[in-house]
């Protein structure tokens, strides 16, 4: 709606939706009303306020702003990583990793200075990701963090990567201890627009399989050499020929990248075991060495020394334990009858020296002395002697301590002597192991220690220090095993072992006298105190892995094992649990006391126990001869079951049950055993119940308990999954698990078994772990079977049901069943056994570094006989089934079966050479090498004389030159280092921290040796906890007079610069290392290029300022050691043509090695016709030399191309560099942005308006423009100045007769210069001018001397064969010299020669000439004659004479086409126009059919159709339609015959039969006989003779004929209406006084009632209701004024009276007042009369 006030008017605008609404305003005027006016001027003053106050608020918004909390103060800014001010080197290269918690991150930066990133996202599902980072700048992320290959529901680890030579990444990394994956992307295949990657546009192979299926595998590491080929180590126990005893081995593979084909990845050299030898292989690491050899070091035990300390229980139980054991040491037969070689000389084999003590415990030596395979060992012992008074090692021969007493141990911090027996004092592990722990380091501390028993222990310090406990009883005293002293025993013996580093081995041997528990089967308490041992003590009873956080000693994993001496316990094995009980083997842990256990179906009902009377107990706890309870047993319940427990003397038990109906139950020691506990019996009948349980000795040591299970909660119901019973998980709470684990010696086979899961789906979970590796999971609503791979040995199975912090779903707990394990035999037991223990032997060694060198392309180019490409490199003898290595030198020339002596190569160059040769740890190796092929190791180094991974530790370096050794062959030996290791096994100075961690080497093109490392501190005492990245740099090689470096020199002898920096500190952690314990196998990521030096690392703050968990930057350091400027600016330059200047540039030496340095300014990018030049010291010398911290100027001079070298805008970038004279690496460059430009336009350089690729002059005169009167050939070359040839015709203007005549090459036989074509007008001089000439070039000025009729300038009598030129040559011209210059046929009708028109009278040659012709032009070759031409005239009759008889009829028409001739067809002779003359010829004039002779009208019209049934009815030749007056032949006129075009034959009309002479019959044609106009249907008189007024049209003439005039049923006679209203029927509604007067129209004087008269007539009814409508508007308009008369104005009436009639609406509503007028009575006529007349007023007002 729009209000609008303007000059009086008042303009309101309302739209409708409705369509047939305009859109037109309503405007209503007013005059000039004084009223009206104030009111106007007061909405005007108002709203002129108005509009001031919100210009005031607009001026005044600005200041009523709402006020700003001020800032907070900056904060003070660490500039470096340590918050040291003067290091400025450290930036941050990205600000935050799109990563919540990366680990193992690693990374290389490429040659473009992009740092491709690689980490593995540690979350629920493990993820490897991938980024590429540009270091220009922060935050420039190329690639953002993109998900590589998929999730794993298992632990992820050892990302490893290299970039090849096409910048693909080539990525290899472990599903821990399953798999290792390899992947190829390239992230030049990504947009790199910061986003996600597109990974799979990327991925060139996705997570191909490197190795998989039996065994453990882990630590990949890659390499990638000159063709792209990779090369990938890893570690695994795989080992098919099951040599080396589940031992670590190191394996090689060898692939290739294809860019087309269906295989995108080709094995070259298959898996293939590196190092066939038994003992602890890890940490491999792989580089290139030359000629793309491969060099790989690792740890290895092999050269360690371990010490074993041997605790066997002696007591009567262990008889075949001895046998066995001293085969497992020693080697022998075993009790099975099978030979073992024994542990200890296996591993001597190994070069793995074995120190073992063997104690029987209590000094019970029958065993020992009665065992063959134990003889030589007790004789070593001195035949029962104790301890020795020294260590063993003390030479090479002193190895065995043999098999010793043991009779004082440590108990409680004090001795206890422990008398030689066969039972208590023979089962005293526990304090055994504590005081062998002990004798390393005592409880003050000291090492060796000196605990207080008479004779300890003497370990040699050197070794690595193992206890093994043999025992099938409890710890402290055998049986029971359960008690405080077994307890109190352990706790002591595990915190003596932790703290003294010495790894306990416990072995359970194989009897069942110790109690069981129903979870943990025979000797389960028993083990549970060795697990308690060897691991940490548990809080519960159990074989379970235990949970050893390492916050105290006590709950610090002491890293041992503990294993089961075979035995045929496990041949109970129950995994259907039809039982009902969790058997043999089975163990519940987790973090609630709500455990797994066997659950039947039961439709969901939980059972609990009520406990009704519970007495006695353990022996003295307490002591009675009798005790009683009474309890009563309720209505309506399960039975009350009485459990009995008894300990090892069941002949003192009795007890007597009174029962309700006071009777007695008597039960003593024949119902129950030793060590009894079961349900004795149970009642089921109400009422009270007595117990007396008796004891005859008075200790107790017995109880009874009665109980009956209710039901507790009712659950959704459940089914097992197969036959009665399943094992469930415990109805656990939120954050919480259970576990249910099986212990036990297992054979090569698989572990399947069935589940289902009912849990909160992606939240809960059952997960299943071998060993402490996680397998697979399930969670939300799912079942199936699932199956695994498992190998011979000991191994722990877990299922875990765990549950996150919230939400529970479905039933919320896990089933399993139908669980088979292929469970060892007895043999596989004891292989197993000693498999366990030969591998925690030598993992628990110390390692060392060891190294081969491989050459997979000689093996490739000449591969031995049998060999093929894909195959492992290594083979098995079949003979003895061992591993045979290809070692040999590059290329052997050997004799092969079929193939005689021919050439081969072999994969091994250099066998395992041990690098180190030391007692302490040696780990985490790294090796590269130089491009002198010098191979360069670090790897970390214990430092401590005890040794292990986490004591104190630095770096250590070795540099070995193989060129010293000469012609490798193969070195089956290894290498000798004395003749190859030009630096010995040094540490590295700065290597001072407590622990040092994965380091890197690398180089630079100065020669340097780059180390990079993490060191650390931790220190739970102090605040010194810290982690730093150092970096040395190695240089200035010591060399010899030879240029060499010598062998055999330390670190510094070899190298005259070793500096160590500390690049980064921080007290969280860099790239997840801190302290001892190493998270992550991160590097640095290093980039050396001289003389700029890049370290890259990852932590949680860059500039240490703030520790943010989940915040991860990417960190870079960087430096220039030659750090050289060349002034900003200007750095672009702008130019015209031939333009030439200096500029000065200045040059800033920040630093410089040695403080000065002379350099080259060298200027790069010089395009053609460009002069440049740079130099110093004004006069452009290319050299100068450069003093630290001082500015040099140097002058760049260039010399723009004139317009005649360049025609074209030019750009282009010149490159200044300042180079070192002395390191060709130290360069700084500038790049200038160069342009030439023009003002005026490069296409017209003379700007004469011809652009330049057609101008000839180019770069002529200027200023003048080219035209035609200035530049004739627009050739650019001005004419009266430039241009010798205006038209450029090879003719010179001074030359030429038209020297602006034809432009470009013409035709000039006389050469005058004048175009023969076009300027020359007569070549011949015949006169005629070349454009008419068809001889121009004919014979020469014969004109007047010859004829040429034709005037063609040929001469006719030798040159024209045509002299007349017409279409016709002379020999067949009729007219050769007649008319000439005419070629169109048209004019030759008859190809006479002769011209029709002015030269031939017979154009058709017929013999008529053309006047007499009236087919002049007609047919040819044929003469006129009667035969072919009846009229004469010239035209062929049968094919051009379309009027034969020439009458003026064609032929086709003319009916007499061969008639008369000699006269021409008119109406006057010819009627009907059909060539036949009327009065000569034609029979019927008319041709209507009817013959002249016959014919009443022969001339009829000839429009007509004659003879039809519609043109001559009557058929008497005369058209009905214009001639005939009488058409139906009545006798009665057409005119006044009403019937005409109906006519009977033969009728007459007569009186008789048409009354009233209409010429219809009245019988049956006429239905108004007497022509009244109303039918005889309705005619009450239809055969009247006269006419007169019919009032009421009854047909009755009302003067003569009708007797009721109106027809209102009263007779005129009585009718006081006699001539009223018609159409009523006089009644008692209509006519009440029936005088034929209607009562409501005619009948003035009649009474009635006012219900009579209204309804007596619509008109009446319908103005009353009108009436009724408006008294109704009125008092509404009324009350409306009423309202509002106090604020209308007086004159509103006037107002709208006046104007009413133009505030009209302009819809269109008269269709609705219509409808309206007639539902008030009026008619439809009358209706639209009133809104036609409404309308029309309206319009003209």
């Amino acid at each position: 709606m729009e209000l609008l006030d303007l000059s009086g008017y008042l303009t309101i605008s309302v739209y409708s939706s409705q369509r047939n609404m305009s859109r037109s305003p309503i405007v209503m005027k007013y005059n000039n009303l004084s009223t009206f006016n104030n009111t106007e001027n007061r909405y005007k003053s108002r709203l002129s306020i108005a509009l001031t106050l919100i210009m005031f608020l607009s001026v005044m918004a600005p200041s009523l702003s709402p006020s700003i909390d001020n800032l907070d103060e900056e904060q003070e800014i660490q500039y470096t990583a340590n918050g040291t001010l003067d290091d400025t080197s450290t930036s941050t290269l990205l600000s935050n990793l799109n990563a919540s918690n990366p680990i193992e991150v690693i990374g290389v930066m490429d040659d473009s200075q992009r740092v491709h990133l690689v980490w593995i996202e540690n979350g629920t599902n493990p993820q490897l990701y991938f980024a590429l980072i540009s270091t220009s700048g922060i935050d420039t992320v190329l690639i953002d963090a993109t998900p590589v290959g998929n999730n794993s529901t298992t632990a992820l680890s050892n990302p490893s990567l290299v970039i090849d030579s096409n910048y693909r990444t080539h990525i290899v990394w472990a599903i821990t201890d399953l798999e290792i994956l390899y992947s190829i992307i390239d992230s030049s295949l990504d947009d790199q627009d910061g986003d996600a990657g597109d990974i799979a546009s990327m991925t060139l192979v996705s997570e191909y399989t490197v190795a998989v299926g039996t065994g453990v595998r882990n630590d990949p590491d890659i390499a990638i050499d000159s063709f792209d080929a990779t090369h990938i180590v890893w570690v695994d126990t795989y080992d098919p020929q099951s040599t080396f005893f589940g031992a670590s081995l190191i394996y090689y593979a060898m692939f290739t990248f294809n860019t087309s084909g269906s295989n995108l990845i080709s094995t070259m050299i298959s898996n293939t075991i590196i190092t066939p030898a038994i003992g602890y292989k890890g940490s491999p690491a792989i580089s290139m060495g030359l000629n793309n050899t491969v060099i790989v070091v690792w740890e290895d035990t092999r050269g360690s020394l371990i010490e074993y300390v041997g605790l066997i229980d002696s007591s009567g139980s262990m008889t075949t334990e001895w046998l066995d054991m001293c085969a497992v040491f020693y080697g022998g037969n075993l009790s099975s009858g099978e030979y073992f070689q024994g542990v200890k000389p296996m591993l001597e084999s190994a070069s793995i020296t074995v120190l073992e003590t063997l104690y029987a415990i209590s000094g019970q030596m029958s065993f020992a002395s009665g065992q063959k395979n134990c003889e030589d060992a007790y004789e070593i012992g001195g035949y029962g002697d104790g301890p020795r008074d020294i260590s063993l090692g003390q030479n090479s021969t002193d190895t065995s301590g043999g098999i010793r007493a043991l009779s004082d141990v440590m108990y409680n911090g004090s001795s206890y002597n422990i008398p030689s027996d066969w039972g208590y004092n023979s089962e005293m592990w526990g304090p055994g192991s504590t005081w062998a722990c002990l004798s390393w380091r005592d409880n003050s501390g000291s090492i060796p220690g000196n605990p207080a028993t008479p004779n300890d222990h003497h370990w040699n310090p050197n070794a690595t220090r193992l206890i093994i406990p043999v025992s099938d009883e409890g710890p402290f005293g055998g049986d029971p095993s359960q008690e405080s002293d077994d307890n109190q025993s352990i706790v002591e013996a595990h915190d003596a072992c932790t703290k003294a580093g010495i790894i306990p081995i416990a072995i359970a041997g194989t009897s069942a006298y110790g109690p069981s528990t129903a979870a943990g089967g025979s000797d389960s308490l028993v083990r549970s105190h060795m697990m308690d041992l060897v691991q940490c003590p548990g809080t519960t009873v159990g074989t379970q892995q235990r949970t050893c956080d390492d916050l105290t000693w006590g709950t610090k994993d002491a890293g041992g094992e503990m294993y089961l001496y075979p035995s045929n316990n496990m041949a109970n094995f129950e995994g259907d649990f039809e039982s009902g009980v969790l058997t043999n083997g089975w163990a519940v842990s987790g973090t609630s006391s709500s455990a797994w256990s066997v659950e039947s179906a039961n439709n969901g009902l939980v059972y609990s126990s009520m406990n009704l009377c519970d007495i006695g107990g353990t022996a003295g706890n307490p002591s009675f001869h009798s005790l009683n309870c009474t309890y009563n047993h309720p209505s309506n319940i399960n039975p009350v079951e009485l459990t009995v427990t008894i300990d090892n003397w069941a002949s003192e038990f009795s007890m007597d049950v009174i029962l309700p109906n006071g009777t007695v139950d008597s039960y003593n020691s024949s119902d129950v055993s030793n060590y009894y506990n079961s349900i004795l019996t149970s009642y089921t009948d109400t009422g009270n119940y007595t117990i007396y349980l008796n004891d005859t000795f008075g200790d107790g040591g017995t109880s009874v308990s009665a109980d009956y299970s209710y039901i507790s909660q009712v659950n959704p119901s459940s089914t097992p999954i197969s036959g009665v019973y399943s094992a469930q998980s415990g109805d656990i709470s939120d954050g919480q698990s259970t576990n249910l684990e099986f212990v036990g010696i297992m054979a090569d086979g698989s572990v399947t078994f069935s589940y289902n899961v009912s849990s909160e789906s992606n939240y809960d979970f059952l997960k299943f772990y071998v060993d402490g590796i996680q397998i697979a999971q399930w969670s939300g609503s799912q079942s199936g079977n699932f199956t695994t791979p498992i190998t011979l040995g000991q191994h722990t199975l877990m299922w875990q049901y765990v549950k996150d912090g919230s939400v529970s779903s479905g039933l919320d707990a896990a089933w399993i069943d139908d669980v088979v394990i292929p469970v060892a035999n007895y043999t596989e037991e004891l292989n197993a056994l000693v498999n366990e223990i030969v591998s925690l032997t030598t993992g628990s060694g110390s390692t060392e570094t060891f190294m081969t060198v491989l050459n997979p392309y000689s093996l490739l180019n000449s591969p031995r006989s049998g060999w093929s490409a894909g195959m492992p490199a290594i083979s098995i003898d079949e003979n003895t089934g061992e591993y045979v290595e290809d070692i040999g030198p590059d290329l052997d020339y050997v004799w092969q079966d079929n193939l005689g002596w021919s050439t081969i190569g072999h994969f091994v160059l250099v066998n395992d050479t041990r690098l180190t040769n030391g007692h302490g740890w040696s780990v985490n190796p790294e090796v590269n090498v130089d491009e002198e092929g010098n191979i360069h190791v670090v790897w970390v180094d214990g430092r401590d004389s005890m040794p292990g991974k986490d004591v104190a530790s630095q770096l250590h370096y070795m540099q070995i030159d193989l060129s010293k050794k000469g012609i490798l062959d193969g070195e089956h030996e290894g290498l000798d280092l004395s003749q190859v290791a030009v630096v010995t096994n040094s540490a590295v100075p700065g290597s001072d921290m407590t622990y040092g961690a994965n380091p890197r080497v690398d180089f630079d093109n100065d020669g340097s040796v780059h180390i990079t490392w993490f060191e650390s501190l931790e220190n739970p005492d102090t605040s010194e906890e810290r982690v730093e990245l150092r970096w040395t740099r190695i240089n200035s090689p010591q060399l010899n007079s030879d240029g060499e470096l010598p062998v055999d020199q330390t670190l510094t002898e070899a190298y005259g610069v070793i500096n160590t920096r500390i690049i980064t500190s921080s007290s969280d952690n860099l790239m997840g290392i801190f302290g001892n314990n190493v998270q992550s196998a991160s590097q640095p990521i290093v980039n050396f290029d001289w003389p700029n030096r890049d370290i890259i690392w990852t932590t949680d703050d860059c500039l240490d300022s703030t520790q943010e968990e989940e915040k991860w930057d990417v960190c870079l350091w960087s430096e220039n050691v030659w750090d050289v400027e060349i002034s900003a600016s200007p750095d672009e330059l702008n130019f015209f043509p031939s333009e030439s200047f200096n500029t000065n540039y200045q040059v800033n030496a920040i630093q410089l090695p040695g403080e000065s340095d002379i350099v080259i300014i060298d200027v790069q990018g010089t395009p053609e016709n460009w002069f440049i030049d740079a130099g110093f010291a004004g006069n452009y010398q290319h050299t100068t030399t450069l003093i630290e911290n001082q500015m040099n100027n140097f002058d760049l001079f260039i010399r723009a191309p004139t317009l005649e070298q360049t025609n074209q805008d030019q750009e282009f970038l010149l490159t200044i560099s300042i180079q070192s004279s002395t390191k060709e690496e130290a360069i700084i460059t500038k790049l200038i942005q160069v342009n030439l430009i023009n003002n005026q336009d490069w296409n017209d350089d003379d700007n004469d308006g011809v652009l330049d690729e057609d101008d000839l002059c180019q770069f002529g005169e200027s200023n003048w423009q080219s035209s035609l009167l200035t530049d004739h050939d627009e050739d650019g070359c001005r004419d009266s100045s430039e241009d010798l040839d205006d038209d450029n015709d090879g003719n010179f203007d001074d030359y030429d007769s038209c020297p602006t005549g034809v432009i470009g090459e013409i035709l000039d036989q006389d050469n005058d210069g004048c175009d023969d074509i076009s300027e020359d007008l007569d070549l011949d001089g015949d006169g005629v001018l070349n454009s008419d000439d068809l001889c121009p070039n004919g014979a020469q000025y014969w004109a007047g001397l010859s004829e040429d009729n034709d005037g063609d300038g040929c001469r006719d009598a030798d040159e024209d064969n045509n002299d007349d030129n017409d279409p016709f040559l002379d020999i067949n011209d009729a007219c050769p010299s007649g008319h000439s210059s005419w070629q169109d046929l048209y004019f030759d009708h008859d190809n006479d020669g002769c011209h029709d028109t002015f030269e031939d009278s017979d154009d058709d040659n017929d013999g008529i000439n053309d006047r007499d012709d009236n087919c002049p032009q007609g047919l040819v070759l044929w003469i006129s004659s009667p035969a072919t031409d009846q009229d004469g005239d010239g035209c062929h009759d049968s094919t051009e004479d379309d009027d034969r008889d020439n009458d003026g009829i064609l032929d086709n028409l003319d009916q007499c086409s061969m008639g008369l001739s000699g006269w021409f067809s008119t109406t006057l002779n010819d009627w009907d126009a059909d060539g036949c003359n009327d009065s000569l010829e034609d029979l019927d004039d008319d041709n209507d059919g009817f013959l002249d002779t016959e014919d009443n009208c022969v001339r009829s019209d000839m429009n007509s159709n004659h003879g039809g049934s519609d043109g001559d009815l009557d058929d008497d030749g005369c058209l009905d339609a214009s001639e005939d007056m009488d058409i139906d032949n009545d006798g009665i006129d057409n005119e006044i015959d009403n019937c005409q075009d109906n006519p009977t034959s033969g009728w007459v009309s007569t009186i008789l039969e048409d009354v009233d002479q209409d010429g219809c019959h009245d019988d049956y044609e006429d239905s108004d006989d007497d022509n009244d106009g109303v039918l005889d249907s309705f005619d009450n008189c239809p055969n009247s003779i006269s006419s007169g007024l019919d009032i009421d049209s009854d047909g009755c003439i009302d003067d003569t004929e009708d007797y009721d005039d109106d027809g209102d049923g009263i007779s005129d006679s009585r009718d006081s209406c006699p001539n009223g209203l018609v159409n009523w029927i006089s009644n008692k509604k209509t006519d009440a006084d029936r005088d034929g007067c209607m009562d409501s129209i005619e009948d003035n004087n009649i009474e009635m009632s006012i219900t009579q008269l209204l309804t007596s007539s619509s008109v009446v009814t319908a103005g009353i209701f009108s009436a009724l409508i408006i008294l109704l508007s009125g008092l509404v308009l009324v009350q409306r004024n009423r309202n509002r008369s106090a604020i209308a104005p007086e004159y509103t009436d006037e107002i709208l009276d006046r104007e009413s009639k133009r505030a009209l609406w302009t819809e269109d509503d008269s269709e609705k007042r219509m409808n309206d007028l007639k539902q008030v009575g009026y008619s439809p006529e009358v209706a639209r009369a009133i809104v036609q007349n409404e309308n029309q007023f309206t319009e003209e007002y």
